[in-house]
């Protein structure tokens, strides 16, 4: 009896191991060794037209790059781990107007597009009254990103954006 619990054991563990182990092969294939190769892989297997401005932008552990695809703007986040770069997320932003909300790893992240009426004046955005960060991806496109890990604090949220003097332009 107890040679039979033994080997039930040894077969359980091995399994274990591996399914361990195919899954880290499977992790290394998906990732990349930099952002820039990620987003190629991203960008041959997702945008099926052509593409226009990018920017690569960095927010800790992440980096974001939001580009232009026709009339609209995507978003797309990669993530360092342990074997190499993969995408987390990936937004098709049709609306100019709007903001859009995402709960990543228990932080949210808010993004939208400064609409463009607005965009060249447009010197600083601000969520719920703390400053989020815009990226310019031409004199017409910019898109802004905020991460906070505090979701609860953002059911309600207030969207301001400010010229060079600090003063209100528009909100949503």
């Amino acid at each position: 009896m107890r040679s039979r619990t033994k080997t039930i054991s040894f077969y359980v563990i091995s399994m274990i191991v591996t399914y361990a182990i195919f899954a880290s092969i499977e992790s290394a294939k998906l990732s990349s060794k930099t952002v820039d190769e990620a987003f190629e892989k991203f960008k041959n297997e997702f945008v099926q037209t052509e593409m226009g401005d990018k920017e690569f932008y960095r927010i800790g552990n992440s980096t974001f790059v939001p580009f232009e695809v026709g009339n609209s703007v995507s978003l797309v986040r990669f993530e360092k781990g342990i074997f190499g770069w993969k995408q987390t997320y990936y937004s098709h932003d049709e609306d100019r107007g709007s903001s859009y909300t995402s709960i990543v790893d228990g932080d949210i992240l808010l993004h939208g597009i400064i609409p463009k009426d607005i965009v060249a004046e447009t010197e600083t955005l601000k969520v719920n009254g703390i400053e989020a960060d815009i990226v310019r991806l031409n004199d017409k496109t910019s898109v802004w990103i905020f991460m906070n890990n505090k979701p609860k604090n953002f059911s309600n949220r207030n969207i301001d954006f400010l010229d060079k003097d600090g003063q209100i332009i528009s909100e949503i």
